[in-house]
């Protein structure tokens, strides 16, 4: 027990900042979250806290393909992350690598805000007055500066792959855009379109994890070579 306790304050004294920063985030959300029940109106404290397949009353199942697609994200970004951060310790090459990681990142983790708080769909158009095609379109360009400022990396990768992935998120943003509810087309079509676009985006996201996870593997492997 005492060995215990000694190894307890041992890490204490080199982890407390870690920690710190690790809970003063969290203390802040907590602390907006119930400020913000308090002020808006026919809001309550569990309507931010509860998961929203509960506060929603629905079936366990409701949305559960999309949930996975946001863990698929989640993965990329924790690769792109993880993989900046074992290079900057472990070698000072590697810049281009390094850039296409931090890139990597960023546009993950944009288009997982996006997918999870529905930012094209709702908030941009509903509380930002921004277009949803304005945003498609900001999105589009991000995505080709991440391509030309790293074309040489990502010609040094297994590139089929990151190709594939750009191929179905642009099928997907084509079904997105086809005026579907103007052509007054039946049922079947309908059902069609959301299957096909939301088909080919899971299809991209599961298709841009396996890119950065095997990319990211063989440049920690290069840079262990390096050291």
């Amino acid at each position: 027990m005492k060995k215990f306790v000694t190894g307890l304050l041992s890490q204490w004294r080199y982890l407390w900042k870690v920690l710190f920063f690790l809970y003063l985030p969290i203390a802040f959300l907590f602390t907006g979250v119930g400020i913000l029940s308090r002020v808006v109106d026919d809001v309550s404290l569990g309507f931010f806290l509860r998961d929203i397949v509960a506060t929603g009353k629905l079936p366990f199942f409701a949305g559960f393909v999309s949930q996975i697609g946001g863990l698929l994200w989640s993965g990329s970004l924790s690769i792109c992350l993880f993989a900046l951060i074992i290079m900057q310790r472990r070698s000072s090459d590697f810049a281009g690598s390094k850039r296409f990681f931090l890139q990597g990142g960023i546009v993950t983790g944009t288009l997982l805000f996006d997918d999870i708080f529905l930012f094209h769909e709702e908030i941009a158009p509903s509380y930002l007055h921004i277009g949803e095609k304005v945003v498609i379109a900001a999105y589009l360009i991000m995505g080709m500066v991440f391509v030309f400022s790293n074309w040489k990396e990502i010609l040094s990768s297994e590139y089929l792959i990151l190709t594939l992935a750009l191929a179905m998120f642009g099928a997907s943003i084509l079904m997105d855009t086809l005026p579907v509810d103007d052509l007054l087309v039946g049922y079947f079509w309908e059902q069609l379109e959301l299957f096909l676009e939301d088909g080919f985006k899971f299809a991209g996201i599961a298709t841009w994890l396996i890119y950065f996870v095997r990319h990211a593997i063989q440049q920690i492997e290069t840079t262990q070579v390096k050291i």
